[in-house]
């Protein structure tokens, strides 16, 4: 059986510099993760080095952590600052994205997709929207695809059985990565020469702890988006 593959490279550019971050992200259905570099890897990375508390892997069977790994090559920028101003751009097979941003921001984009492709069992729910990557995304807009992605699951793995829809299991995968964020973070800290990594994966926590908010608020905005469905559904 064939497998189809997505393919999604970023050209991170910096103005006050003549270095360019290049990083490409190769998809595949068959387990919606991306491969590791095949660089040295260095002692950080071992999985009971700093290992998350809510980590679900054995050190018998897996020696290294699986996202540290994959965050090799942001540990190993040089010097550059999370402020830096960046013009980015993502390649993808059918369209390209071009925003000039902060090196945080667009750092934040690549490691949202990265992350969500590791192989750590706790980012699973992130594939769908990792194979439908959206590069830049605001808060917003991460909120809407968070929900609806976990909505159509709901649907999709309790169909033919009765439906009660709860946010429940959203908040919990988000207090997993929550905690994920600050022991990878705590974990490349000391090894990065820079502050762009770090900050970027703060900034993805700050929309980590937004949403469980957002939800315990009854989701006011994105229910006005849905006011004229009340006939379809009534």
């Amino acid at each position: 059986m064939s497998h189809e593959e997505k393919t999604i490279r970023y050209q991170i550019f910096f103005r006050e510099s003549e270095f360019m971050f290049d990083h490409t992200v190769t998809v595949s259905d068959d387990k919606f993760e991306h491969e590791a570099s095949e660089s040295d890897v260095p002692d950080w990375c071992r999985l009971e080095y700093k290992q998350c508390p809510n980590c679900t892997l054995s050190t018998i069977w897996h020696k290294h952590c699986p996202l540290a790994v994959r965050l090799i090559p942001f540990v190993n920028l040089p010097e550059c600052n999370s402020y830096d101003e960046v013009k980015a751009e993502v390649t993808m097979e059918n369209k390209n994205v071009v925003a000039e941003t902060s090196a945080q921001e667009a750092f934040s984009s690549l490691l949202g997709l990265v992350m969500a492709t590791s192989g750590c069992p706790h980012t699973n729910f992130f594939k769908p929207m990792a194979w439908y990557h959206q590069p830049f995304s605001t808060p917003d807009e991460t909120m809407y695809r968070v929900c609806t992605t976990y909505l159509f699951s709901n649907f999709l793995h309790k169909k033919g059985r009765q439906m009660v829809v709860s946010f429940d299991m959203l908040k919990m995968i988000y207090k997993n990565i929550h905690m994920i964020n600050v022991h990878i973070a705590s974990r490349i800290h000391s090894y990065s020469r820079t502050d762009s990594a770090v900050n970027a994966i703060v900034l993805l926590d700050l929309i980590t702890k937004d949403l469980p908010i957002a939800v315990d608020e009854d989701l006011t905005e994105l229910k006005k988006l849905f006011d004229s469905h009340k006939n379809l559904f009534g």
